[in-house]
């Protein structure tokens, strides 16, 4: 794996291949968990890869641990930005001009579980929703999550502890009630 990312830092096109391969549907899958729209995720994936291509020539990383980190990293920092656009959109009410489309939601998911979990993760705030998907659902250590994210590891637990307590808060009343 060291020589992987040897070849990745001199950019070439078998090593990127093999990088996007390695990492493509992983990212597209985090991406798609935290913003919930599958259009946008796959947008936020193939920029997070561009990024890596014209990066990899100052890439520090040593191993393939610290490129992972490195990867969700530009991934989750795309996102940020993403989501900083849609609270600017929702606040002035900018909309796409004149592409004729309704904002519809672009995903479809074949599981009803997966509707579930979107849904949940939609109604958490994005300070702990990021660290909960990286958490619960792309299994990083908190250590990585700390790293990528660049918060200490006492607070990226606390993060993902609040985030589980917003889950708690709105659907465990619902379960509750059938004990009353």
């Amino acid at each position: 794996m060291d020589e992987l990312l040897a070849r990745l830092k001199q950019q070439e096109k078998e090593a990127f291949d093999e990088v996007m391969r390695m990492y493509k549907k992983p990212i597209f899958n985090y991406l798609r968990q935290l913003t919930g729209n599958r259009e946008i995720a796959e947008e936020l994936a193939q920029d997070t890869f561009v990024k890596v291509y014209f990066k990899a020539p100052g890439l520090k990383a040593v191993d393939m641990g610290m490129f992972r980190s490195w990867l969700y990293t530009i991934a989750s920092n795309l996102a940020r930005s993403e989501f900083r656009k849609q609270k600017v959109r929702r606040m002035f009410s900018i909309s796409p001009v004149g592409d004729g489309r309704e904002p519809t939601p672009v995903y479809e998911p074949t599981y009803e579980s997966k509707l579930i979990v979107e849904e949940i993760l939609a109604g958490i705030p994005e300070k702990y929703r990021i660290p909960l998907v990286m958490k619960e659902i792309d299994n990083f250590s908190f250590e990585e999550i700390a790293q990528i994210l660049r918060k200490p590891i006492g607070t990226v637990k606390s993060l993902v502890f609040r985030g589980k307590q917003h889950i708690r808060a709105k659907y465990e009343p619902l379960h509750g009630e059938k004990d009353a």
